[in-house]
C-alpha cells in the first residue's frame, strides 16, 4: 500500500514538474515581452500557478488513481500498460496545448481558448498562416518534450511497480476513497465555497506574467465548457443593420445637455456595492414599515434615492462588469469569465487614473469568484484587497470577513490613501449562508419569508450607519461623493417568485455626501436607469470624457432616453418608462410578460430585441 501512496505522490509532482517546464519555455519564447519587469515578479509566477497547476493535476491523476487501485488487487503487466497509454494521452494532450499557445500568443496576445477549436474545421487554413520554420518547431517541440517526459513517467514514476496485497477488501476500498477525496479537493481548490478559476493564479499588473501562470489546459477546458457555442448569434431577430439603427435610436441624445449635481467635480469617490440587495430591503422603495434598513432611510435625508435602479444581471461579477464597464450582462456567459473578451472594455478606473485619481477595490470574500480579480487587474486598480490579503486573526465566516470588520479596514485605508481617490467597497455578508456575528438588531417579525436574509441585510445596515458614523470625523468627508447601489437581486418577504421580471431585478442606490448640491439633499430621482449607466453619468458629473462607455446614458442629461436592461436566461429584459417587457426563450419568441400600454408593444420588443442582438454581437466580436 505504501507504494501505491508513493505513486501517486510522484504522478502529483510529474504534472508540476511538466507545468513548470512549460511555463519556462513560454517566458524564454516571450522573453521580449517581459523587458522593465523585476526578476523576483517574474519567480512569483511559479508560486502564483501553483493552486491551478494542482487543480489540473489532480485531473490528470483520475485515471491514474483507479489504475493504481486495481493494481492492489490485480497481477500482470496490463495495468502497467494502461497506465502508459493513459499517460501517453494526456502527455499529447497537454504538449498539444502548451505548443499551441505558445504558436497564437504573438498574435492573439491572449492564452489559447475556445476559438481555437473553431479554427480546428479548417486546419489546412492553420497550416497554411503558419511558416514552415514554426511549424517544424511546434512539431520537434512536441516530439522531445513529450518523449523526455514519457521516458521520466515510466523510469521513475512508475518504478517500483505497485504489487498486488493481502487483505485487499479492507485496504483497496480506503485507498481508492481517500485518494479520490484529495484528488476532488485538489480539483476544486481546496475546502473553499467557491471553486477554483483562473483568478486563483492571477497576481500581477502585468498581463504576460498572468497569462504564463494561469495553467493553460485548465483555461482552454473551462473556455470549451462555457464558451463552446459562441460561434454564432443566436439572438437574430432582425438584419444587424437594422438592429444597428435601432440601438443607435436609442442612444440618440437631442443635445448634450448634462445636468450638474455636484459643488465641485474635484472630489473623493467611494462605491459601496452591497451584495443581493433588493430594493425591497428600502422603506421608501416599498411603500411599506418593516424598518430592515433604518439607517439607509437615515442617509437618503442627506442624499438622492433613485426609484427605479435596475440591475443588468443575477450575479456579482455581473453587477462589477457592468458597474465599472459600463457593459451589460449576456446571457448564457459572463464576460468576466473570458479574458479574451473583457481586455477590450473600457474601464472607470482608467479616466479616472488619468486624472490623478488613486483607485483601490476592498472585499472581506474571495475574489476567484466569477473570475472577479482577474478582470479587477484588467481594470488596473492600485490596490486590490481581498480576505487573504487581511489579517488572519479576523473572524471569518464560510464566504469571508463579516462586514462590521470590513467598515474599519476601508475607513482606514482611505484615510491614508492620497487624494483624491476612488474607492469600491463590496459588502459581504448578507450573502448566503448569512454566517454573521448575531450582535446586532434583529428583524422584529419572525413570520417574514426570508427571514435569515432579511437580518443579513439589518446587520449590514447596521455596521454601515456605524461606518458614516466614523466617516463624518475624517477630514476628506466632506469633499467625497458614495454611492451605495446594490449589486442584484434577491428573494425577499415581498416577492418569492422568478428572478426573471423588473421588480426583482431593482435595487436600491443611493448618492450621498456634502459634495452634492443642497437644493439635491433628501431628493428622489424616478428616471429608469441601470449599473451600465453608472460609469457614464460619474464622467459626466466630473466633466471627464465617456465616449468609451458605449451602452450606457448619462442620467443626468435629460435629453437621453430611458431605458433598463438585464439578461433572463436565454432571453431579455427591457423597460421604457411606457412598458416593459421579459422574454425567456428567444428561439420560440415566448413572451413572458409585459407591462404598460398596449400601444407601445411592438417598439418595447423591437427595441429590447435589437438592443441584445447588438449587445451579443458585440459580445462575439470581441
Amino acid at each position: 500500500m505504501k507504494r501505491f501512496w508513493i505513486t501517486l505522490l510522484k504522478i502529483y509532482l510529474f504534472w508540476l514538474i511538466f507545468f513548470a517546464i512549460g511555463r519556462t519555455i513560454f517566458l524564454c519564447v516571450y522573453h521580449h515581452l517581459l523587458v522593465g519587469i523585476d526578476f523576483s515578479e517574474i519567480l512569483k509566477t511559479y508560486i502564483a500557478a501553483w493552486r491551478l497547476d494542482t487543480a489540473m493535476a489532480c485531473y490528470f491523476c483520475v485515471l491514474p488513481i483507479i489504475l493504481s487501485a486495481l493494481q492492489l488487487c490485480i497481477k500482470g503487466k496490463i495495468l502497467f500498460h494502461l497506465q502508459m497509454i493513459v499517460c501517453g494521452i494526456e502527455l499529447l494532450f497537454a504538449n498539444l496545448v502548451l505548443f499551441g499557445e505558445i504558436g497564437v500568443y504573438k498574435e492573439w496576445l491572449t492564452k489559447l481558448n475556445y476559438k481555437i477549436f473553431l479554427y480546428l474545421k479548417h486546419p489546412t487554413e492553420i497550416v497554411q498562416s503558419v511558416n514552415s520554420v514554426e511549424l517544424l518547431l511546434f512539431f520537434v517541440g512536441i516530439a522531445v518534450l513529450m518523449g523526455a517526459s514519457l521516458w521520466v513517467y515510466r523510469r521513475w514514476v512508475l518504478k517500483p511497480e505497485i504489487t498486488c496485497i493481502n487483505k485487499k477488501f479492507l485496504k483497496i476500498p480506503l485507498c481508492f476513497c481517500l485518494s479520490a477525496l484529495l484528488c476532488f479537493l485538489g480539483m476544486r481548490g481546496g475546502f473553499d465555497a467557491i471553486p477554483i478559476t483562473q483568478s486563483a493564479a492571477c497576481f500581477s499588473r502585468h498581463t504576460i506574467l498572468n497569462d504564463a501562470a494561469v495553467n493553460p489546459d485548465f483555461n482552454l477546458i473551462m473556455h470549451f465548457i462555457n464558451f463552446k457555442s459562441v460561434d454564432k448569434n443566436k439572438f437574430h431577430f432582425m438584419d444587424n443593420e437594422q438592429a444597428e439603427a435601432v440601438f443607435k435610436q436609442i442612444h440618440f441624445t437631442e443635445k448634450d445637455s448634462n445636468i450638474n449635481i455636484l459643488k465641485t467635480n474635484n472630489i473623493n469617490i467611494v462605491i459601496i456595492l452591497l451584495e443581493s440587495w433588493s430594493a425591497d430591503l428600502v422603506d421608501d422603495l416599498t411603500g411599506r414599515n418593516d424598518s430592515i434598513t433604518p439607517n439607509f432611510q437615515k442617509l437618503e435625508k442627506e442624499g438622492i434615492l433613485f426609484t427605479n435602479m435596475y440591475a443588468n444581471g443575477h450575479r456579482s461579477q455581473q453587477a462589477v462588469c457592468s458597474i465599472l464597464s459600463g457593459f451589460p450582462s449576456v446571457p448564457i456567459f459572463d464576460i468576466t469569465d473570458n479574458q479574451e473578451k473583457y481586455i477590450h472594455l473600457p474601464s472607470l478606473t482608467q479616466p479616472l487614473q488619468q486624472n490623478g485619481y488613486a483607485t483601490s477595490f476592498y472585499f472581506g470574500g474571495n475574489l476567484d469568484y466569477g473570475n472577479i480579480r482577474a478582470f479587477l487587474l484588467h481594470c488596473n486598480f492600485d490596490k486590490i484587497v481581498e480576505s487573504k490579503d487581511l489579517p488572519k486573526k479576523l473572524p471569518r465566516g464560510k464566504l469571508g470577513i463579516p462586514d462590521q470588520y470590513m467598515t474599519d479596514i476601508h475607513l482606514n485605508s482611505l484615510t491614508e490613501t492620497q487624494q483624491p481617490f476612488f474607492s469600491v467597497w463590496f459588502t459581504v455578508s448578507t450573502h448566503s449562508p448569512y454566517d454573521y456575528p448575531k450582535n446586532t438588531p434583529q428583524v422584529q417579525n419572525e413570520n417574514l419569508a426570508n427571514f435569515t436574509y432579511l437580518n443579513s441585510a439589518k446587520y449590514c445596515d447596521y455596521w454601515l450607519g456605524k461606518y458614516f458614523e466614523k466617516v463624518r470625523q475624517e477630514p476628506w468627508y466632506e469633499n467625497t461623493l458614495f454611492i451605495l447601489v446594490g449589486d442584484h437581486g434577491h428573494p425577499t418577504h415581498l416577492q418569492q417568485e422568478s428572478a426573471m421580471n423588473f421588480n426583482y431585478q431593482r435595487v436600491p442606490m443611493l448618492w450621498f455626501g456634502e459634495v452634492l448640491k443642497d437644493e439635491y439633499k433628501g431628493s428622489v430621482n424616478s428616471d429608469i436607469c441601470s449599473h451600465i449607466d453608472l460609469a457614464k453619468t460619474i464622467l459626466s458629473q466630473l466633466n471627464i470624457n465617456n465616449e468609451n462607455f458605449l451602452f450606457g446614458r448619462n442620467i443626468y442629461n435629460a435629453h437621453h432616453q430611458q431605458f433598463a436592461f438585464f439578461e433572463a436566461l436565454e432571453g431579455f429584459g427591457y423597460k421604457i418608462p411606457q412598458g416593459s417587457i421579459v422574454q425567456f426563450n428567444t428561439e420560440s419568441t415566448f413572451i413572458q410578460n409585459f407591462e404598460g400600454d398596449s400601444l407601445y408593444f411592438d417598439i418595447v420588443k423591437q427595441q429590447g430585441e435589437a438592443f441584445l442582438q447588438y449587445l451579443y454581437q458585440t459580445y462575439m466580436d470581441y
